[in-house]
């Protein structure tokens, strides 16, 4: 058993070279690529090699194109190579992309119309839209910050979502409630825009 997590990685064992992402935006129909490869368009889930330092674009046309990296931090079974797999095992998973996981797995992003900007003064995107997207990007913090109840994350999703100061430990507990119970990202952000933003 030692020997043969030694030789192929303990990560790469547990949670292989390749992981499930999935790509929403709004609207919908907007063609996703990741380091210049067509995976095909939103919704759209795929399983990608991992990989470190990977780019991502959205587009779609009249809208325009948004780019940005995809994420990744290093995955925890990387550590069970240092003690089980010594050497061996943790060059695998470097050489084989084990090491990495994409965090989040689950990407939003709001397309604005192409010839839209700033100039105006006017920020584009509707309430709900702007909500949505700071919560599918800041994911994972907002979970942390669940939990401690509090944290500028928090702080900014309460401003987003008009959420009255005497009311805001009362939202904590009901946006922590509905983490617990909806684990798909924009599901999750749905259902915390339904509550607080009549649009």
């Amino acid at each position: 058993m030692l020997a043969a997590i030694s030789l192929t990685g303990c990560a790469s064992i547990i949670s292989g070279t390749s992981q499930e992402v999935s790509f929403h935006s709004t609207p919908e129909g907007a063609t996703v690529s990741v380091s210049g490869k067509t995976l095909g368009k939103t919704p759209v889930t795929m399983a990608i090699k991992k990989k470190s330092g990977q780019s991502l674009s959205f587009e779609k046309d009249g809208y325009k194109t948004v780019s940005l990296r995809l994420e990744t931090r290093m995955n925890s079974w990387f550590w069970g190579n240092i003690v089980l797999g010594g050497f061996l095992g943790s060059t695998t998973d470097g050489v084989s992309g084990a090491v990495n996981e994409y965090s989040p797995s689950q990407y939003m992003v709001t397309l604005e119309p192409a010839g839209t900007g700033n100039l105006d003064g006017k920020t584009t995107g509707s309430k709900s839209q702007k909500a949505r997207g700071f919560i599918v990007t800041g994911y994972n913090n907002i979970l942390a910050e669940l939990v401690s109840g509090s944290g500028p994350y928090i702080a900014s999703l309460l401003k987003l979502l008009d959420v009255p100061e005497g009311e805001m430990v009362s939202a904590i507990k009901k946006i922590r409630a509905l983490s617990e119970v909806y684990k798909d990202i924009p599901e999750f952000a749905d259902h915390v825009i339904d509550l607080y933003i009549k649009e």
